[in-house]
């Protein structure tokens, strides 16, 4: 007789078993083997599965679609199209469908599309999610790689209105990473103008970029800080996981992790959000000005229990008196959306909220550390510090120039991706939290060269 632990992993083997073969039955004539077949941790592209889970979603984004003054939209990772259909049936509102596809084998069904509609539907093959991939490319030998792709996305100035609908499904945390680094260094995508973006992504991602202090620090960092500085952002709908292909393994909690509170949020769901580069954003940050603020985040952001004020005096000596006796009034911030209720968003999400210079942290003291800061106050900080006569002086752009010029010489994709390594606390951690799909082998292949040449 088996023993009970035995008994239960042999019935999960054989449910597995079942469900994928019940899967290749369903959708062997529309979808290749590998997205049926084998599980992923956290793939990077997905794919909406059947007509109905696109006529759900279609139900969630119609007064979002309705909104849109855009008359452009890009599907990523169209597939079999069936969510396609939805945008065709949109004669009037959308002129011009681009459809960007990953894979080789839904070319040819897209193709056909594009010969129906020759002049409405535009039919790409790239990896739009791995963006950030082919900017490193261009980098290396000059190429334009990236403008080719976007060949048919229209062009409008940044405080324009939007150029174009981004839709789809993305489970990579250095797609939203890139998009971060697009805007800051005004390079790739953002240089078309402010498109705005309705993505299906994983729960744990949504939570990183739109989490406040109180999730602790392990979750809240620069990467959070930027992403709620640049970007208004709004929480659409869950929908279910099993409504994409291909499937997610499930996610076993290791002992002593820090964030199952984190992973244990709607495993069985992605989260349908919509996101737009902030229209103010230059008259907040002068485009100059961006690269300083990204390094002036990252840098005080290596450890979020770094201390304000000691922190700034190690650039500008002496300011600390600035901060503690300031005689400025906040400015309170507005949602971004007043209809949203806050009730009804993710646990440890937060609601979109305008963004101001002038909200000061109250009561700022020796110990106050950069974690207490929420986005809006981190930029009202930098704005001070930008503005101080110093600055021009301060050791701060030394250090910016030499970060600025490991990016530009950057020879490796990882560090360009990253922009300049600052590893931050508890790094392992979070790459728990927002692990994807990722050739591991090869890495670990790789540190054995290096060891064994050493």
């Amino acid at each position: 007789m088996l023993p009970r632990r035995c008994s239960w992993i042999l019935a999960r083997c054989l449910y597995s078993t079942k469900a994928k073969r019940e899967l290749k039955t369903r959708y062997s004539g529309e979808f290749p083997e590998k997205l049926l077949t084998r599980k992923q941790k956290a793939p990077a592209h997905m794919y909406i599965a059947n007509s109905e889970a696109a006529q759900r979603i279609g139900q969630y984004l119609e007064p979002h679609l309705h909104q849109s003054g855009c008359d452009t939209v890009m599907e990523l990772n169209p597939g079999t199209g069936h969510f396609t259909r939805h945008l065709l049936d949109k004669e009037t509102q959308f002129r011009r469908i681009i459809l960007l596809e990953s894979m080789d084998h839904f070319m040819p069904r897209l193709q056909e599309l594009h010969s129906l509609y020759p002049e409405r539907v535009k039919v790409q093959q790239g990896d739009f999610v791995n963006l950030w991939k082919l900017v490193y490319m261009d980098k290396m030998d000059g190429g334009s790689r990236v403008m080719d792709l976007l060949n048919d996305v229209p062009r409008k100035a940044f405080n324009d209105d939007v150029n174009m609908l981004v839709f789809g499904a993305v489970g990579s945390y250095h797609f939203y990473k890139h998009l971060i680094n697009s805007l800051i260094f005004q390079t790739s995508l953002y240089n078309l103008g402010r498109c705005e973006m309705i993505l299906a992504m994983p729960p744990p991602i949504y939570i990183h970029l739109t989490c406040t202090n109180e999730i602790g620090y392990l979750i809240y960092r620069a990467t959070s800080i930027l992403f709620q500085i640049l970007y208004k952002h709004q929480f659409i709908a869950k929908v279910p996981r099993e409504d994409f292909l291909p499937m997610q393994s499930n996610y076993t909690l290791t002992k002593g992790s820090k964030l199952g509170k984190v992973r244990s949020i709607n495993p069985e769901y992605l989260y349908l959000v919509k996101f737009t580069p902030r229209r103010n954003l230059h008259e907040l940050v002068p485009p100059q000005d961006l690269p300083a603020l990204w390094f002036f985040i990252k840098q005080n952001f290596v450890s979020r229990r770094n201390r304000i004020i000691p922190n700034l005096e190690k650039w500008v000596p002496g300011c600390g008196p600035r901060l503690i006796i300031n005689p400025h009034k906040s400015e309170p911030l507005q949602p971004t959306y007043p209809d949203e209720s806050p009730e009804k968003l993710p646990q440890y999400s937060s609601q979109s909220t305008t963004i101001s210079l002038r909200n000061y942290y109250p009561g700022i003291n020796i110990y106050t550390q950069f974690g207490d800061l929420g986005p809006s106050q981190m930029l009202t900080l930098f704005s001070q510090f930008r503005q101080w006569p110093e600055y021009a002086e301060s050791s701060f752009l030394a250090s910016l120039e030499n970060a600025l010029l490991k990016l530009e010489t950057a020879t490796d994709e990882q560090n360009l991706e990253d922009g300049v390594t600052l590893p931050e606390e508890d790094d392992a951690d979070t790459e728990e939290l927002l692990e994807e799909e990722s050739p591991a082998p090869a890495a670990t292949a790789a540190k054995g060269r290096k060891k064994a040449s050493s």
